[in-house]
């Protein structure tokens, strides 16, 4: 049998890999529900918001730097079809370009940079101050947020919700921070992170983009068990869920200051 032209050109096209684009899309088994890409999904907060997002039916974009080594996270995978795991280390700027061009043309409606790191404490005190640590911290911690939305930037503007949150800590800030002097460098990169966020939102704003300073409160996770931190602090399922409420509740006139998960602003 003889083929026509165009019966030719489908057949060749059938038969062509998908585009990375292509293939992205089809990986979300629901385009009409909201998506969201959530960095460092591995363990504690990150992992919980995971689930939290895929628990109300989002599309969850889960990265972490070792997705074998997550096995929490791949069981959520597992069990949950509308959950991506994706590899990405923040500190790579090659990762996250090549991360971007899959996802390129897909709508991202919250991009939550949560991927953090406290750093080795004693290495981060007056008489001891490690530069490696202190550029580890900074760049994890302060750049890599403002490096994911700017690789990212134009699949959250055309999303319906169009949100960029940066994880803070009540630790970033100069005014609760008077008397603390034990982490040099996580209190100096979230605050950073803070005046960063600052002006991207400024940036962001003709786009219809909320640039957002979210808190996760006490958690009890590794982070805080490597400060030392022997108080009163949330599960992070407690935690992931109220942030969740936080980021529903965001509109493009929300003022853009460090917000506790608790709701309560954190002063600068």
């Amino acid at each position: 049998m003889k083929l026509s032209p165009a019966n030719v050109m489908l057949c060749v096209l059938l038969w062509l890999p998908l585009s990375p684009v292509l293939a992205a899309a089809a990986q979300l088994k629901d385009p009409g529900s909201p998506t969201i890409l959530i960095t460092g999904s591995n363990r504690g907060v990150g992992l919980a918001l995971a689930q939290e997002y895929a628990r109300r039916g989002w599309n969850v974009i889960a990265t972490c730097r070792t997705p074998r080594e997550a096995t929490e996270l791949r069981a959520l995978a597992s069990s949950n079809p509308k959950v991506l795991v994706e590899e990405l280390d923040v500190t790579s700027h090659e990762d996250i370009q090549a991360l971007a061009r899959k996802y390129r043309g897909i709508p991202i409606d919250v991009l939550f940079n949560n991927a953090g790191a406290l750093g080795d404490p004693p290495k981060q005190q007056f008489g001891n101050l490690d530069e490696g640590l202190f550029e580890d911290v900074m760049e994890i911690n302060a750049l890599a947020p403002l490096k994911v939305a700017e690789a990212f930037v134009d699949s959250v503007a055309a999303s319906g919700q169009k949100k960029i949150i940066g994880m803070t800590s009540g630790l970033g800030s100069l005014t609760l921070m008077e008397r603390m002097s034990r982490f040099y460098y996580y209190q100096m990169s979230k605050a950073a992170l803070n005046m960063g966020m600052r002006a991207l939102r400024n940036d962001l704003r003709g786009r219809g983009i909320t640039v957002a300073l979210l808190a996760p409160g006490m958690v009890s996770t590794e982070l805080l068990a490597e400060s030392g931190y022997r108080g009163k602090a949330l599960t992070p399922a407690e935690s992931a869920a109220a942030l969740y409420e936080l980021v529903a509740a965001l509109t493009p006139e929300d003022k853009g200051v460090p917000i506790n998960v608790d709701g309560k602003s954190i002063p600068w």
